[in-house]
């Protein structure tokens, strides 16, 4: 069967010595693995339409009960061009493209996903700073669509709202998706936040996408909203999540 469909790619490897194979998320047809035969030759038929973080309008060759597939044709949709020019935009479209890869399963089809995905990274490619506040709201966004959607504003067990309170530290339910009140949570456990950090994270989340980046981070919270990303994602989705990219983000040794 031969499909067309819109895609992003999502991670490209080596494979002999003029080919690659593809790891890609399209409107139609998910998350594919595809062949790519020719690729890597100075002569190759499809230009930099596969390099990653692409988005481009791709024909397959897809064989039933096959795992990899061969793509025919790809030609750029959105030029994206400017993301690989600049160090910060690599790293933020690289790890959002990890998550992308490490969330999905194989041909499980998200329309809503795949314009999340592609949204956000046509504002990574115009943005000039705050480039990791869009991999924040871009978090946000991927795990309300996956159906464990956070709650940083309102305490979840009693519905106070945690907009004003100043100085405390709070407690957010991992296996809950909620923010607690510093009265409740003295009775629970879960992941520590700062008001700082609890701060950006209720205006990213509350922001449209596209002003998240106007929201600076600094460094510190950064590292903090990190940690706590990694082990959200990774306790409801039952796996290890690290990035990486991790040391390339937070400038870590």
């Amino acid at each position: 069967m031969i499909i067309t469909d819109s895609a992003i790619i999502l991670h490209s490897r080596k494979y002999s010595e003029t080919s690659k194979i593809l790891t890609v998320y399209s409107a139609e047809h998910g998350k594919l693995s595809l062949l790519a035969k020719g690729a890597r030759s100075p002569k190759s038929k499809f230009g930099a339409s596969l390099e990653a973080l692409s988005h481009s309008m791709i024909t397959v060759y897809k064989k039933p009960q096959r795992d990899l597939h061969l793509i025919t044709k790809a030609e750029t949709a959105t030029p994206l061009r400017r993301i690989a020019e600049d160090y910060s935009r690599l790293t933020i479209g690289l790890a959002i493209a990890e998550l992308t890869s490490v969330t999905q399963e194989p041909e499980e089809v998200n329309s809503a996903i795949f314009e999340l995905l592609c949204t956000t990274l046509i504002l990574l490619n115009k943005t000039q700073n705050n480039e990791y506040a869009l991999l924040v709201a871009f978090q946000i966004r991927l795990a309300d669509l996956m159906g464990f959607a956070t709650n940083f504003t309102d305490c979840y067990v009693t519905g106070v709202s945690l907009i004003n309170y100043k100085n405390q530290e709070f407690v957010f339910s991992i296996s809950d998706g909620g923010i607690m009140s510093p009265e409740v949570s003295q009775y629970r456990e879960g992941f520590v936040f700062e008001t700082k950090t609890l701060s950006i994270l209720q205006l990213i989340a509350e922001c449209e996408l596209s002003q998240a980046i106007n929201v600076d981070i600094p460094e510190l919270q950064k590292a903090q909203i990190h940690d706590f990303f990694a082990q959200y994602y990774g306790f409801h989705l039952d796996k290890r999540l690290h990035y990486r990219t991790h040391k390339l983000i937070l400038h870590t040794d």
